[in-house]
């Protein structure tokens, strides 16, 4: 459960750590970022606000002007819905003509013009359906309609690359949804008045009928009534009604045939119809008119006749308008007579029956005429109304040109690059730090790996050519070189007193030198820690176990024949004095290698020779140090790990990968005997002499 807490100190390490990392993510996305949102269109945004009133209005009632209540924010939404229906669209692109603008139009799309750059397709022209469908695509790409909240109040925003353009859109849109609006009520204002204009005809079809039923029943009754009742006037109004409908139909009649004789320019016919003096005279001239001209060829009789012919038509027309004002006339007594003999007849003590039966048909006709005049009135309201109407909605605030873009929001952008590029670098440097980078300082080698580490070896060049840095710790015990490995080598004592016992007090302590790659100092590390061993009193063992790839006699400048891998071979203990050397600078002893082992060697460090070896040292020496192969390439060093007590595991800084590391140590981990240590330890770090000295410069002495 400790290893899954986190530590702010070490969280704080490596973002200090790799700081570097983190400024450079934050660089290369900010800039990336930049140049895309430079190189983006720039897009402009333009809005205008509606406001939807959802009262009924009757500009004939004001005071009918109420809410339909909880149904409001329905009909809001019922408002947005219809903005962006195709229908008001539609009608945009036909007063704005967008199918002709170089935006909105009908244009190839980006495969079709990469094909066509390719030569892989023909363009062809699109049908006018194709032409449209496409032109209210990118309208409605270019529109966006939104309620604001829960108010009344609806955003219609348009997008262009040009801001005149955008407010343009988004004004028409605006327009002509408050134009169909209007259009929509005067159109349903109509609808219902055709409805009332064929039950108005019903109506009056209805009135005429039951007119005429009162009118038939007192025809049919007026004898009896008048008999009943001591009434003889009622008889004689009753024939004079009849004498008046006889007159004026014969008129009618008159009127009619006159009326075709006229059309048909018959004079004759209309003379012997009409029976006027002034037709008659005029037909006689006329005819002896006619008579001339059948006689002579005259152009100004042609013109006499032509008069006659109007004068004829003029008189005659004369003479049936003033027939049709009789008939009229004649009509108006018959209704004055009518209504008079109803007055009489209702005004008299009729019989029960006949008192009910006209009860009945005088009801009827009132219910009749009451209705129509109830019809009439209201379809004169709605053709008032149908002029009369307004909108339900008004624009409160047309769009403007903007001036700047809204897309892209180059602030914006950048800032959401910058707060991504710091959670990228974090992620990139927790990536780098824990599984992909090597390892940089202390505090990272012992956060990934999850170990003590000792020190961290700097960066070191020896002071001459082909000689080995370990000479440093006699040439130059104050250098900072030096120090580190005496840093190492107190680190193992603590290390050592804390783990596994001695079996005796005489026993000496191996110390395992091992690492993840080839390369990465342990050798020198080695030798410098026996050095540091001899230097302090101890009788100290270097033994190179390295039988793939022995270095150790390099460094002492040693070409031996025999080395550990003839010993073990040949399992002869008298072949020891063939493979130790001694320290020419310190008291420090050596088993070396002499060649490079072409054959498996991890038998030869499991067998007796080896064992008896290490008992031998151990009861010997106070310190035995194992320089053994790296732990990737070969698996001797794991064999060798258990005779240990305690392990210096080398990383070399920013080269040695951690997940490599972090298998080898975890294979050495499993291998070593209980109670063994393990001390990490960075070698080769490059820091600069002015950051130790920074702090330090006393303590050290510097090389020359």
């Amino acid at each position: 459960m400790e290893d899954a807490e986190v530590d702010l100190r070490n969280v704080l390490g490596l973002l200090r750590r790799q700081l570097r990392l983190i400024v450079a993510s934050v660089i290369v996305v900010v800039t990336l970022a930049g140049l895309v949102a430079f190189s983006l269109t720039p897009i402009y945004s333009a809005t205008a606000l509606i406001l939807v009133d959802p009262s009924r209005k009757n500009l004939l009632d004001p005071d009918a002007q109420i809410g339909s209540g909880v149904s409001d924010s329905a009909r809001i939404d019922s408002e947005v819905e219809i903005l962006r229906s195709d229908n008001v669209l539609l009608k945009v692109i036909e007063a704005e003509n967008l199918t002709a603008d170089a935006e909105l139009g009908a244009s190839l799309s980006l495969r079709e013009r990469i094909l066509t750059l390719l030569r892989l397709y023909e363009p062809q022209p699109p049908t006018a359906a194709e032409a449209l469908h496409q032109v209210l695509n990118n309208l409605r790409n270019a529109v966006s309609i939104q309620r604001r909240g829960l108010t009344y109040l609806i955003s219609v925003q348009g997008r262009s690359p040009d801001s005149e353009q955008a407010a343009r859109i988004a004004n028409a849109v605006a327009g002509a949804y408050i134009d169909d609006q209007v259009a929509a009520k005067v159109a349903s204002t109509l609808s219902s008045r055709d409805i009332l204009q064929a039950r108005i005809q019903q109506a009056r079809d209805a009135i005429t009928a039951s007119e005429g039923a009162f009118d038939s029943f007192i025809d049919s009754n007026v004898a009896r009534i008048a008999t009943e009742i001591g009434r003889p006037d009622l008889m004689q109004t009753r024939q004079q009604i009849a004498q008046l409908e006889a007159n004026r139909r014969a008129r009618s009649q008159l009127a009619d045939a006159a009326q075709a004789d006229l059309a048909n320019a018959d004079w004759q016919a209309l003379v012997a119809s009409l029976q006027s003096s002034a037709l008659t005279e005029l037909a006689r001239q006329r005819t002896e008119l006619t008579a001339r001209l059948a006689t002579a060829d005259a152009t100004d009789l042609d013109e006499q006749l032509a008069a006659l012919d109007m004068s004829l038509r003029d008189t005659a027309s004369l003479e049936v308008a003033g027939l049709r004002n009789a008939i009229t006339a004649a009509q108006q007594q018959e209704a004055e007579l009518r209504q008079q003999l109803r007055q009489s007849v209702i005004a008299s003590a009729l019989p029960a029956a006949i008192l009910t039966d006209l009860y009945g048909l005088r009801q009827n006709a009132e219910l009749a005429r009451s209705q129509y005049q109830l019809l009439l009135s209201r379809l004169q309201d709605l053709e008032t109304q149908a002029d009369l109407q307004v909108a339900d909605s008004r624009i409160v605030s047309p769009a403007l040109a903007p001036q700047s873009p809204a897309f892209p929001n180059r602030p914006l952008i950048m800032a959401l690059a910058g707060f991504a590029a710091i959670g990228l670098g974090i992620a990139l440097a927790f990536l780098y730090e824990n599984f992909i980078g090597g390892f940089t300082s202390e505090a990272q080698l012992g956060a990934v790996l999850k170990t003590r580490v000792a020190s961290a070896v700097p960066r070191q060049k020896a002071r001459a050519d082909k000689e080995s840095l370990a000479n440093l710790m006699v040439a130059a015990p104050l250098s900072v070189f030096a120090e580190s490995v005496r840093r190492l080598r107190a680190t193992l004592q603590q290390t050592l007193r804390n783990g596994k016992p001695a079996a005796d007090d005489d026993k000496g302590r191996v110390i395992m030198i091992s690492s993840t790659a080839p390369g990465e100092g342990k050798t020198t590390l080695a030798l410098s820690l026996a050095r540091s061993y001899a230097l302090s009193g101890s009788r100290t063992l270097l033994i190179d176990c390295d039988l793939r790839k022995p270095s150790l006699h390099r460094h002492l400048g040693l070409e031996p024949s025999h080395g550990l891998l003839e010993f073990l071979d040949g399992n002869e203990m008298d072949g020891l004095n063939g493979i130790i050397s001694a320290d020419t600078m310190t008291d420090a002893t050596f088993i070396v290698g002499a060649h490079r082992s072409d054959v498996p060697t991890d038998q030869l460090l499991t067998g007796q020779s080896f064992a008896r070896l290490m008992r031998a040292a151990r009861h010997t020496f106070d310190v035995v140090i194992l320089d053994t192969p790296p732990v990737g390439p070969v698996v001797d060093a794991l064999y060798v790990a258990p005779v240990a007590d305690a392990i210096v595991f080398v990383t070399r800084w920013v080269s040695t990968s951690q997940l490599d590391a972090k298998q080898a140590l975890a294979s050495l981990t499993e291998a070593m005997a209980p109670g063994t240590g393990i001390v990490a330890i960075i070698n080769q770090q490059d820091r600069t002499r002015a950051s130790y000295m920074r702090k330090y410069g006393t303590y050290y002495t510097e090389l020359q």
